[in-house]
């Protein structure tokens, strides 16, 4: 009987370390998702505001060669008049035969 009893403590006092250890784990595991998700959040607030200056970028970029090609253009046509009558008169007639079929 002595025997049983002492075991039955041993037994308890093991469940009551494994329900502790348990809980301090819970604690750990709340803690380390408290920590990843604050990361993650700083990582992507960074990632967006690198996209969105790399995007404001490429704008600009666009702009400023959008701008030149124009200018080219422009230059071309005044040199060329009739050059660019003649390629604006083929380029109607070969869209007209395309969407006609």
């Amino acid at each position: 009987m002595a025997q049983e009893n002492a075991n039955h403590r041993t037994a308890s006092a093991d469940y009551d370390a494994v329900v502790e250890q348990m809980a301090t784990l819970r604690q750990d595991m709340m803690e380390l998702a408290r920590n990843v998700q604050t990361a993650a959040g700083t990582r992507s607030q960074a990632l967006a505001k690198d996209v969105t200056n790399g995007m404001s970028d490429a704008v600009s970029y666009l702009g400023r060669k959008g701008h030149d090609a124009d200018v080219r253009i422009e230059g071309a046509v005044a040199a060329n008049p009739y050059m660019a009558l003649g390629l604006a008169v083929g380029m109607g007639i070969l869209l007209g035969a395309m969407t006609r079929r």
